[in-house]
């Protein structure tokens, strides 16, 4: 199966929740007790689909010419960078990796994901837009459809309800069948 060359994940709502804004304090410590990242008050944590994934992207053989990147529009950009240092990728601990580490690109702060995000990521990584795809859950406005517009090229995947192996998978399934733009995908 033909594989993107990038993967691009949106933060808040997608791969973990509470979102930046929501948060008590800043982010200070991974606990492992309380399998996140201590927020004052608040923990924020990896949804399980996404630590999936994430851990997926980390050990399967066949990403492994494949970068991965983040596309936040987050309030609190460094808040946001501190949960990627701290949160592991395996919270059962096999593993030592933290998102950090498989990260290549980060465009985290607020902005447009279509005129300015993608376009950075475009300039850093030198992947063309028909080799990347997207997954963002679009609860504060369509980022799938505006970066489909302003990004021809780009497989889009909105995920809803945060990123599911499902959705990561489909998104995979249409970039491999040549389906650009947003992708209709299942959403259970």
């Amino acid at each position: 199966m033909s594989l993107p060359r990038l993967l691009v994940f949106d933060l808040d709502a997608c791969l973990w929740h509470p979102e930046m804004y929501e948060l008590d304090g800043a982010p200070s410590s991974y606990s492992a007790a309380k399998g996140g990242v201590l927020a004052g008050r608040d923990v924020v944590e990896l949804f399980p689909g996404a630590a999936t994934v994430l851990r997926k992207v980390l050990v399967d053989e066949r990403f492994a010419g494949v970068k991965v990147a983040v596309a936040s529009s987050t309030t609190e950009p460094a808040w946001a960078n501190r949960c990627i240092e701290l949160l592991p990728i395996d919270p059962a601990g096999q593993r030592a990796e933290r998102m950090a580490d498989l990260i290549d690109y980060r465009q985290i702060y607020p902005g447009s994901k279509g005129r300015q995000h993608f376009p950075a990521l475009l300039a850093q990584s030198s992947v063309g837009y028909d080799q990347m795809c997207f997954w963002d859950d679009c609860s504060y406005g369509d980022n799938c459809a505006e970066v489909a517009l302003r990004c021809a090229g780009v497989t889009c995947v909105r995920t809803p309800e945060g990123l599911t192996d499902e959705l990561f998978e489909a998104g995979l399934d249409a970039f491999a069948r040549g389906e650009r733009g947003v992708v209709g995908v299942p959403v259970h």
